[in-house]
C-alpha cells in the first residue's frame, strides 16, 4: 500500500510537465515576413508584387504571393495583349493548380498564388517589353534564372536571411 501513495506525486509531477510541453508546442510563434516590389513600365504598366512567408522553425511553412498588374484604359481595352497575358499566366504557371487565381477587374489583373507544400514559387518573374510601340508580357520560369528570386516551402530561412534575400533584388519588407 505504501508504494502506491508514493507513485502519486511523480504520476501527477510527469502530467503537469507533459501538459507544459504540449502548452509550448501548441504556442509556438510562427513568424511572418512580408515584403513588396513595385515595377513600372512607361506610365501604361505597373506589376506590384507582395509576397507573405510564414516561417516555422526556421523552415518557410507558407507563402502567399499577390501578383497585380495594372493596365492603363488604352491596354485593359487591348484583347490581344490580355489574351497573351491569360496565355502566359496558364502556361508558365498551370503546374501550380488549384494554388492558383486570377481575375481581371477594372484596370488590374490579379494573380493570387498560396501554397502549403512541396511546391516552387518563382517570385520577380514578371516583366514587359516593348516591341513596335506595344508592350508584350514576358514571364520567366527558369528556377535557375538569376533574375528571379526561386522559394519553396521547406527551404531554410531565418527572417533576417529571408529579408536580406528579397531586399538585395529591390523588395521593401517588415
Amino acid at each position: 500500500m505504501s508504494t502506491r501513495k508514493s507513485m502519486k506525486l511523480p504520476i501527477i509531477i510527469t502530467l503537469v510537465l507533459i501538459i507544459i510541453v504540449i502548452y509550448f508546442f501548441i504556442n509556438i510563434k510562427q513568424s511572418t515576413v512580408t515584403c513588396e516590389k513595385t515595377d513600372k513600365y512607361g506610365e501604361d504598366i505597373i506589376v506590384k508584387e507582395q509576397v507573405i512567408t510564414t516561417l516555422d522553425s526556421k523552415k518557410i511553412n507558407s507563402i502567399k504571393v499577390k501578383k497585380t498588374i495594372k493596365l492603363s484604359d488604352e491596354y485593359i481595352k487591348n484583347e490581344e495583349l490580355i489574351d497573351n497575358i491569360k496565355e502566359s499566366i496558364d502556361r508558365t504557371m498551370s503546374y501550380l493548380g488549384k494554388n492558383i487565381n486570377y481575375k481581371i477587374d477594372d484596370n488590374n489583373i490579379i494573380i493570387d498564388i498560396e501554397v502549403n507544400k512541396d511546391e516552387l514559387i518563382l517570385l520577380d518573374n514578371i516583366y514587359f517589353e516593348k516591341y513596335n510601340n506595344k508592350y508584350e508580357i514576358k514571364i520567366n520560369s527558369n528556377t535557375k534564372s538569376s533574375s528571379v528570386i526561386a522559394l519553396s516551402i521547406g527551404d531554410n530561412y531565418v527572417d533576417s536571411e529571408l529579408m536580406k534575400k528579397l531586399k538585395e533584388k529591390g523588395y521593401s519588407c517588415k
